[in-house]
């Protein structure tokens, strides 16, 4: 069975393993103007020129666009999860959210919650409690980039770092000679 977005297209690539989260949303709607949130912007590990918005101390390690999806669930924020955008400035972590934070009337959707910041803000204190990190933070969304090296990666990196402590300790020994 495929997954339908809520305009009705049928999902392109990986999308069709991710589950649909959207918070009830009627056929049709319009979300082009909806706010849009990507990992970037409260990611701890970026900096503000990679495109964190919040204050790293507030900020989560490694989000994820379906775990900021899952806050907007618990919140009850309308949203749209979009696993196959990307931010711009930082392509290849994948995913976004797109959340109504006020209807087109001019009520508030969540009766605490009416900006981006506050949406960021507490998404970043919510998303370390989730289950799935109950071990930590997941490692990059990419394999062989971000947080640490892992695997074969982590040997090669040691062997590295042997190999430079074996030349520095030849180059003081010959220094003394």
């Amino acid at each position: 069975s495929r997954l339908k977005t809520p305009r009705g297209i049928q999902p392109r690539g990986r999308s069709r393993s991710w589950p649909a989260m959207a918070h009830s949303l009627p056929e049709g709607m319009d979300i082009s103007k909806w706010n849009m949130l990507y990992p970037n912007y409260i990611n701890s590990k970026k900096t503000v020129q990679e495109g964190r918005r919040i204050a790293a101390e507030k900020a989560c390690e490694q989000p994820r666009a379906f775990e900021m999806a899952e806050i907007c669930e618990y919140l009850k924020i309308p949203h749209v999860c979009e696993p196959d955008k990307a931010y711009p400035r930082d392509w290849l972590i994948r995913g976004r959210v797109r959340v109504l934070l006020k209807t087109p009337e001019g009520a508030y959707t969540h009766p605490e919650i009416h900006t981006k910041k506050d949406v960021m803000l507490k998404m970043g204190e919510l998303i370390p409690k989730l289950k799935g990190r109950a071990n930590g933070p997941p490692g990059p969304a990419i394999p062989g980039l971000g947080v640490g090296p892992t695997g074969a990666a982590a040997s090669s990196a040691s062997s590295k770092d042997a190999k430079k402590e074996a030349k520095k300790e030849e180059k003081k020994a010959n220094k003394k000679k």
